[in-house]
């Protein structure tokens, strides 16, 4: 098995490990230091990698709950300031007495307000979308998670359920 250029006899002898290459910092955030912690080879066990990468990603998952709520708040904003660029523009154009003066107002209030309206009400979808994903994910997840319990069951049907580990709570008197 070739991996990154090299021959199946240089690779890992262990599923479980992956060689450092030469000038990388082996998979270590820029702001650590690389430490192997296996042989002399600086070998790291792939289980510790995932660990690390799944915790930055986690990280930045949090920062997208906020990116969310920011969206959503500036689609309103730009979606008020709109309404009231809009009716500022009406009105400089309906109390102008000439109509030539009234083009300036249509254009700088009116499409303004409806360029506003527009850009905010397509932030507010991709908030509402963000939301519809995150769902999406949590449902998942709690589907797989049944389906664990389930398999689990059945796979052990002389184990001992819930209910008959803690009791019949509430079940007739």
């Amino acid at each position: 098995m070739r991996l990154l250029g090299r021959s199946g006899t240089d690779a890992p002898e262990s599923s479980g490990e992956v060689r450092k290459v030469s000038g990388s910092s082996g998979g270590a955030a820029p702001h650590e230091p690389f430490r192997p912690s296996a042989g002399s080879d600086g070998a790291i066990p792939v289980p510790r990698r995932l660990d690390r990468l799944a915790s930055v990603v986690d990280r930045n998952r949090r920062s997208d709950r906020d990116m969310r709520k920011i969206m959503q708040v500036l689609g309103m904003l730009a979606i008020g300031f709109g309404f009231v660029c809009i009716i500022l523009g009406w009105y400089g154009a309906a109390h102008s007495p000439y109509q030539y003066e009234e083009i300036p107002y249509v254009i700088s209030g009116g499409l303004l307000g409806v360029a506003l309206v527009i850009g905010g009400g397509i932030l507010v979808l991709c908030a509402w979308s963000l939301r519809q994903v995150e769902e999406a994910r949590r449902n998942a997840v709690a589907i797989v998670r049944s389906i664990d319990r389930l398999e689990h069951v059945l796979r052990n049907p002389d184990a001992p359920s819930n209910e008959e580990r803690h009791g019949h709570e509430g079940v007739g008197a």
